[in-house]
């Protein structure tokens, strides 16, 4: 197959895969997240198209006002879901239109996992192993949520990813060396994350050249230690990418080194989030243990795309060590694929592991290292390309009918966790886990992010009454903040009022969360309350909605 044709099937992958991420948008839940960074990226992108329109908006009043919403995270997603706002609001809604910016970012990511296989495995097999990782990433319960919600982490993915493969590009490229930087400058202005791609980066460069597992080193006699070049990317993300980093972000301008320690400081002492691991709730000190973010990526990711990842893992290796073989040769085939497959391992070892092992809190299940979920579907993608490679040698003509039965096979488990927790995929655990249920007896959380679940809110606009006024437990004043945009949206009528007293509210939706320490007092108090809808997932419990009534006998 031409290049050029491989190329073209790729932009269908993709369009294909932004349909797919459409068809979930109006199942998605508001999260208590898109309340901080809608509002953000609305005033953001005012500030953009004022500029845009040469209106007087670079002075430090106007700069300040448009930009001190959540301006602990830095812009770049934010403005992004400003600009799909006022595009798209008319037709979608206000908070809608926004998370199409996180839907285009998500898109981005499967861009870039095809382009990283078409550049380094060539037309036939690039296209194989990008097409199944870009099913793999479709068919990911929980990053298919997150690809619908106007928050930082798919984004922050997305521009991880492109810069890591600029950066890889740069192994070949005089010119993707020089955009490594901006590229990477780009990241930096999407979330904190970004910086620790240097983490993987920096390893990289020492193993390709030889200073790492090789004694073919050049030792210059002056010092007695291998001085390699400094790589004209690393220069570029050094020099050029903090300049685009704070030229993006407008409100560190007045205050430079002020704002920048106010960003980082934020950071290190994040506000306290409950994360319930196994039965025991987690808060500030001490944190989850190193082990959470594996335990969540096993029980969540489905079985069949783990099993692929593994096999991936697995056949990455001799590619790697081929590679080492060719460390001054010429630049061909074996050279790119190993490099793919060690920045690919490297990279899903820092994304993960900076998470588990920096002493940070863990927190929110997957969403702290969403960067990571790329890069595995990458290693499942080969993984799958090799069981079709298998079965293609001992089925010869028979190449059409493997490849269906193999991309079957990789989207089945996934296909079917996305049918089983449609709407709830926070609440979506697989086969090792025993489903929701088997999690919930295992002390995990059964849903998280305060999810106003759509139907929910379908069922207070059409059942509840005409006038009603709600209170939710255990953790209601977020609930407060995201019906006001379905509100607007028009999705619920004005008469569902939210409130912040139980007291004096007709019913009442009680969240099953048991992070919460209020939450076992909730039940217990709520049990004599006449219950009118209750909404199981997988045979458990997750929201019940109770009249403040004493139930009839």
């Amino acid at each position: 197959m031409s290049l050029k044709k491989a190329r073209w099937i790729a932009r269908a992958f993709v369009l294909l895969y932004f349909l797919v991420l459409c068809a979930g948008l109006k199942s998605a839940a508001l999260t208590d997240d898109d309340d901080f960074y809608v509002p953000a990226g609305i005033s953001y992108g005012e500030w953009v198209l004022k500029a845009l329109r040469f209106e007087p908006v670079f002075n430090r009043a106007a700069i300040d006002q448009a930009f001190e919403p959540n301006h602990e995270h830095p812009p770049l997603a934010k403005i992004v879901f400003g600009l799909c706002h006022f595009l798209l609001r008319g037709w979608l809604g206000p908070t809608d239109s926004a998370r199409v910016g996180t839907m285009l970012f998500s898109t981005l990511a499967a861009w870039l996992v095809l382009g990283l296989a078409l550049r380094h495995l060539g037309p036939d097999r690039g296209l194989r192993v990008g097409g199944l990782a870009v099913l793999a990433m479709a068919t990911l319960p929980r990053f298919y949520f997150h690809s619908h919600a106007a928050t930082l982490d798919v984004p922050v993915a997305a521009m991880y990813l492109a810069a890591a493969s600029t950066a890889l590009a740069a192994e070949r490229s005089t010119a993707a060396a020089i955009l490594a930087g901006p590229v990477f400058g780009l990241a930096l202005a999407t979330k904190l994350n970004a910086p620790f791609l240097l983490l993987a980066y920096l390893p990289f460069v020492l193993i390709t050249r030889g200073l790492i597992g090789s004694r073919r080193i050049a030792r210059p006699k002056a010092l007695g230690l291998p001085i390699p070049p400094i790589p004209l990317a690393l220069l570029s993300m050094g020099l050029i990418g903090p300049l685009v980093f704070f030229a993006l972000w407008p409100w560190l301008w007045a205050a430079p080194i002020e704002r920048v320690t106010q960003y980082v400081a934020f950071h290190l002492h994040h506000y306290p989030i409950y994360f319930l691991y196994f039965g025991r709730v987690f808060v500030g000190d001490p944190i989850a243990p190193w082990h959470a973010p594996f335990m969540t990526t096993l029980f969540t990711v489905p079985s069949v795309t783990l099993v692929l990842a593994g096999i991936g893992f697995l056949a990455a290796w001799p590619a790697i060590r081929l590679r080492r073989r060719f460390l001054e040769g010429p630049d061909d085939d074996q050279r790119r694929a190993g490099d793919l497959w060690l920045f690919v391992l490297l990279n899903a070892a820092v994304t993960i592991g900076v998470v588990a092992f920096a002493g940070t809190p863990i927190y929110g299940g997957e969403k702290l290292f969403m960067p990571l979920f790329p890069f595995l579907c990458l290693l499942a993608g080969l993984g799958a390309d090799v069981l079709y490679t298998s079965i293609v040698e001992a089925w010869e003509g028979r190449a059409k009918q493997v490849a269906l039965a193999v991309a079957t096979l990789a989207s089945l488990s996934g296909v079917a966790l996305m049918l089983r927790f449609w709407g709830y995929p926070l609440s979506e655990f697989n086969g090792i886990a025993n489903g929701l249920r088997g999690a919930t007896a295992y002390g995990f959380e059964r849903q998280y992010y305060d999810l106003a679940y759509r139907d929910l809110v379908a069922w207070l606009n059409t059942e509840a009454g005409p006038r009603v006024k709600v209170h939710f437990l255990p953790n209601n004043w977020e609930y407060v903040r995201t019906f006001r945009w379905y509100q607007r949206a028009g999705e619920v009528r004005p008469e569902v009022e939210v409130v912040g007293s139980e007291q004096e509210a007709e019913l009442i939706v009680l969240t099953h969360e048991r992070r919460f320490a209020r939450y076992g007092d909730d039940l217990t108090r709520v049990r004599g309350y006449q219950v009118l809808k209750e909404k199981l997932v997988d045979g458990v419990p997750v929201w019940s909605v109770l009249r403040r009534t004493p139930r009839k006998e």
